[in-house]
């Protein structure tokens, strides 16, 4: 700073501007002392004089911060006005006479934590204070107490008190806040204590502040909790952290991201505390223990074993007879990449027609993806050989260059022991677990999750691996098991289908949500005697246009087909639905039960609905219309049905009969007015099998998402007298997501509403006659002739030639039109004029 004149520092946050005149030249460094002076209320200015040999680090503030931290020995120390210089860093504290001792007791000097030693130097009584001058602590209570108004809900728990990040928050941008700090973080907690609101505190998000001391959370003790989130700090002390929370209690304690999850007596250095937590990082507390690894246990990475890496290549032949585990390193300094997305990368390089190679006791160390590995040196070999020990990281989003990153192996780091995880035993105890003998079903669903594969890698994805469990199976049920579950399991192919033959009532294979892109990849089914195959959610439904097209096609390879997703292709042939059009197979989630599947859900119970609130936000907007008129209503039903039909109308925003200029009330702001109005609405169930659902755009961040489909209005308190009502509907979610690593398996992402509309609509008497699989005629419909299957496909092409929607949006409304040609364009021509179709439904 120039201390060569006046200057006036105005925050422009309400408070009296700081006058900094220096009235005191005298500079203190590299002593112990400052003499006679009295520090007082006045303002002191620190100057952290680094040279600019700090700029190689990624964040060389938080690192000084962090070594200023530990030489004021937990004082109370707030920075205001810090100022980044090529050379030296400055800043102004008051109020801290221990935290300046303890500098002074250094030799104004600090450590930071990779050894290197910077020196300080200080000034002081700088500026004068006064009483309405910038206030750190005042500041930070006013933040600690609105964020108490404002508790948020994680995975279904409510009343978290956000603290992320807490000092990136835009309040502190004149002020350094770390809750790394132990002063700062036990000025924060007594506030929560403080205040009124703090009886409504379910649990703590205390992630990313580079905490090292927990101490502070004692003030919480004997209170139970829901969650204690500490993860992506820097907890180091196992004793030190046992210590605090003693007798602080919660469902879930969150550690992950902290040198004390990476240590490696983790977790039986907190074994402690098991007691006080029923689950650690998404595992619950009594498995945690049970989960052995060489690598916790028995394996020093440093010294066990020999390297073997680009210039150690050669030596790869001593090890061809080799019995014991060898470990893979991949680094991953940044930890860019999931477990599931490192091995989705990994296994590219993995040759299908070599040894079965399972990847056990999987573990992110430090800055590298480990693993072991055993019995499988001709792949070991082939990945040396011909790939040179580099994994290919494929295009992204993100990325557009393909790019490849060089790992390395700990060749024989210990040898196979008794109580060591064996893959096969693993697998076969998987497929046990998997079968429901009262529905001889096999369930494979997400097969990774199973139990019994927590220590061991099996990836369905790989033909030759799929082939092997698809064999155990039929070995273990041979004549017992009808049908095959093998959804979710980023399955591209099926091959060798013909170990299935053992299985001799075999009948239902579900083959939904995973990677096949094209038929003839699973063509090989087709040696088996199927009745039902499940295919919705593959990006192969996108290579059709029309769902005629695509019942075609699979009926062309599975002529024996009764049932295709789920519709019965006897009583309306080549007319199935197809049941997801996905723009990017990176959407799959959103149509399932990551999303849509669990909205609708819970839409249907009255008593859960409240918990949707989780979606929306202050800024999400949701609009409601109600296509179904008074007119459409039957004169014998007009009573019951006027009223139930009103429920939907009331909050409608339909501007052909309200006043355009009062078109605004219509639209819904804030989680709190959309709740109101989704709680005010009918209970009702969906037909699942009508769905039909469009991802029209997804980037990784945002999507939107549209799904159409037959819903039964269901009648107050189950009175038969009144009746059901089936209702057509569509909704179009526009949604965003604002979290990742979330979630007991850190692989949720927090997704969040940022516009919706709700349509309700006549159902086409077609829907009403599958209705939930049952028929439901109505009398009072006028009976149509049922157009040829070519008819109905010309009549589709055509209305989208002439309309430019795309299919989805092409078929619900020429079947909202029960296909008469001239009521859909009029129809069309409606909703066009209404503002009903969006930009999107174009094609």
């Amino acid at each position: 700073m120039n201390r060569r004149q006046i200057r006036v520092l105005d925050f422009g946050d309400g408070s009296e501007p700081l006058q900094l005149d220096y009235p005191d030249s005298r500079i203190f460094s590299n002593c112990s002392s400052y003499g006679d002076r009295v520090l007082g209320t006045s303002w002191n200015e620190i100057t952290v004089h680094h040279r600019g040999q700090l700029n190689y680090l990624e964040n060389p503030k938080q690192a000084i911060m962090e070594g200023l931290y530990h030489a004021v020995d937990g004082a109370e120390f707030y920075p205001v006005f810090y100022q980044d210089g090529s050379r030296a860093d400055t800043f102004l504290v008051r109020n801290c006479k221990a935290a300046i001792d303890n500098l002074f007791n250094l030799n104004l000097t600090i450590s930071l934590d990779r050894g290197a030693s910077i020196p300080i130097s200080v000034q002081l009584g700088v500026a004068e204070y006064r009483v309405s001058q910038i206030s750190p602590p005042f500041l930070i209570a006013r933040v600690v107490s609105q964020l108490l108004t404002r508790l948020v809900q994680r995975d279904g728990v409510g009343g978290l008190l956000n603290l992320d990040n807490f000092g990136a928050r835009p309040e502190f941008c004149n002020i350094v806040v770390s809750l790394g700090n132990p002063s700062i973080l036990m000025n924060v907690c007594q506030v929560i204590r403080n205040d009124h609101a703090s009886f409504r505190v379910n649990g703590f998000i205390l992630s990313n502040n580079h905490i090292r001391n927990v101490r502070p959370l004692t003030l919480f003790s004997n209170v139970d909790y829901a969650l204690l989130d500490l993860s992506g700090n820097k907890i180091k002390s196992a004793d030190r952290l046992c210590r605090a929370l003693e007798q602080f209690r919660a469902t879930e304690l969150k550690l992950d991201k902290n040198p004390i999850a990476r240590s490696n007596n983790f977790p039986g250095n907190i074994r402690s505390l098991e007691k006080n937590f029923k689950v650690v990082n998404g595992v619950p507390f009594e498995k945690l223990h049970k989960a052995f690894s060489p690598l916790n246990n028995e394996i020093d990475l440093e010294t066990d074993g020999s390297r073997l890496d680009a210039n150690t290549m050669w030596k790869l032949p001593e090890y061809e007879n080799s019995q014991d585990w060898h470990a893979f390193m991949v680094p991953d300094p940044h930890h860019e990449f999931s477990k599931d997305l490192f091995f989705d990368y990994f296994f590219i390089s993995v040759e299908q027609g070599l040894s079965e190679f399972y990847p056990c006791y999987y573990k992110y160390i430090e800055t590298e993806h480990v693993f072991l590995v055993r019995n499988c040196y001709d792949q070991i070999a082939h990945l040396v050989n011909n790939f040179k020990l580099e994994m290919c990281v494929p295009s992204t989003n993100n990325s557009n260059e393909e790019r490849s990153v060089s790992y390395y192996l700990r060749m024989n780091v210990a040898t196979f022991k008794q109580h060591h995880v064996d893959p096969e035993q693993c697998i076969q105890k998987a497929v046990q677990r998997c079968y429901v003998p009262q529905n001889r079903l096999l369930n494979l669903d997400r097969f990774q999750s199973n139990e019994c594969l927590q220590d061991v890698v099996v990836p369905l994805g790989k033909t030759n691996v799929l082939a092997h469990i698809l064999s155990v199976a039929s070995r273990q049920f041979m004549t017992t098991c009808s049908e095959i579950r093998l959804c979710r399991n980023k399955i591209l192919g099926v091959e060798k289908a013909h170990v299935l033959r053992r299985m001799g009532n075999l009948r239902a294979v579900d083959l939904s949500h995973n990677w096949v892109f094209e038929l003839t990849m699973i063509k090989s089914l087709g040696e088996l005697p199927l009745k039902s195959l499940v295919l919705h959610g593959n990006p192969l439904c996108r290579n059709y246009r029309l769902p005629s097209e695509y019942v075609r096609a699979v009926t062309e390879l599975f002529p024996q087909l009764t049932t295709l997703d789920g519709v019965d292709l006897q009583t309306n042939p080549g007319q199935s639905p197809q049941k997801n059009f996905l723009c990017d197979t990176g959407a799959y989630e959103l149509v399932g039960e990551v999303f849509l599947k669990n909205y609708l859900l819970e839409f249907e119970r009255e008593e859960d609905r409240w918990n949707l609130s989780k979606y929306y936000s202050e800024d999400s907007l949701f609009t409601l219309t109600c296509n179904y008129s008074y007119n459409m209503i039957q004169n014998h039903q007009t009573g019951p049905m006027m009223q139930r039909i009103s429920a939907y109308r009331k909050h409608a925003r339909n501007l052909h009969r309200n006043d355009p200029s009062n078109a605004a009330n219509g639209v819904y702001v804030g989680f709190s007015e959309i709740m109101d109005v989704l709680m005010a609405l009918p209970r009702v169930s969906h037909d699942f099998h009508s769905l039909q659902t469009d991802v029209m755009h997804y980037d990784g961040q945002t999507a939107i998402i549209y799904v159409t489909g037959l819903l039964r209005d269901e009648a107050p308190g189950g009175s038969k007298s009144i009746g059901n009502i089936f209702l057509g509907f569509s909704r179009q979610f526009v949604v965003k997501f604002d979290g990742d690593g979330l979630g007991l398996g850190r692989r949720a992402r927090r997704l969040k509403i940022t516009n919706e509309r709700l349509n309700i609509m006549k159902p086409s008497s077609s829907m009403i006659k599958n209705a939930f699989s049952v028929n439901y005629p109505d009398p009072s419909d006028r009976l149509l002739e049922e157009d040829s299957l070519d008819v109905k496909d010309h009549k589709l092409l055509l209305f989208q030639e002439v309309t430019g929607l795309i299919s989805t949006w092409c078929t619900s409304i020429v079947e909202e039109a029960e296909w008469d040609f001239e009521r859909a364009l009029k129809l069309f021509i409606q909703k066009n004029a209404d503002k009903e179709i969006p930009d999107v439904a174009f094609a």
